[in-house]
């Protein structure tokens, strides 16, 4: 008897297993599907109104759900926060809870443009590593990136799952990125990547563009990445830098 109250006490509360399920169900739900109410919820779960409820407010805080007051609950997707920290896309989507996955579209040698050029540090002209991808977390399209890479890392990326972390498999060959320059700007997507994105044509996407550079201070990738409007939002955390100059003293009255 006692041995069965400490299990019942150690058991998660019955709410969050009920949005831990309802969040799978969402996943297959297209963005603004209707959930059930929350009567048909109790019901189904085999629970009472209020379980239902912090189950619902639950999804909501974490982004899957929209509650509109008086319409229903309606399905959503959280949008990933993008902080000032150097992290790859893996290790973003990993740190909440979401797989990761790439789809290779093309590997090749290019010429350079001046853009790529300047930023990889070679001449216009040069052969450089072209690395296109589609990025993915579960199973859901997020990201449309185009990465450039010096071509002396040629071995390094043929040996390696180009469908998986870049960033890992640079590490794994002694490559290790600690350093990066960030540029970002919204801009309308072009069709074809409206289309591998999965948004109406016309939408609008954020666009990153990183150079990550090496414990040398070597830039070692370039990568213009253009994410869903509607799965990112970038954070920044911005101080007041300290005003050495002194103020100026009033004249004292004679």
């Amino acid at each position: 008897m006692r041995g069965s109250a400490m299990s019942a006490r150690s058991s998660p509360p019955k709410y969050l297993a009920i949005s831990a399920d309802l969040r799978e169900r969402c996943l297959k739900m297209p963005v603004g599907a209707r959930l059930p109410s929350e009567r048909w919820l109790a019901v189904d779960f085999g629970v009472s109104l209020m379980t239902v409820r912090q189950a619902l407010a639950e999804l909501a805080s974490a982004g899957w759900v929209e509650r509109v007051a008086g319409s229903g609950t309606f399905v959503r997707r959280p949008r990933v926060e993008m902080g000032p920290s150097l992290t790859s896309f893996t290790e973003d989507m990993r740190r909440r809870n979401l797989r990761p996955s790439s789809r290779l579209i093309s590997f090749e040698r290019v010429a350079t443009d001046s853009d790529v050029a300047r930023e990889l540090g070679v001449r216009p002209g040069d052969e450089v590593i072209t690395v296109e991808r589609l990025r993915f977390a579960d199973g859901e399209p997020m990201c449309h990136e185009l990465a450039h890479l010096p071509l002396h890392l040629l071995s390094v990326l043929e040996s390696a799952d180009l469908e998986g972390s870049l960033h890992e498999a640079l590490t794994a060959a002694t490559t290790v990125l600690v350093s990066a320059t960030r540029k970002v700007r919204a801009l309308p997507a072009p069709p074809r990547e409206c289309r591998l994105l999965d948004l109406p044509v016309g939408s609008p996407a954020l666009e990153i563009t990183d150079t990550f550079y090496d414990t040398r201070n070597r830039p070692v990738q370039t990568a213009r990445s253009r994410y869903r409007f509607d799965r990112y939002e970038v954070l920044s955390k911005l101080s007041r830098q300290p005003n050495n100059s002194r103020p100026r003293q009033q004249p004292e009255e004679a």
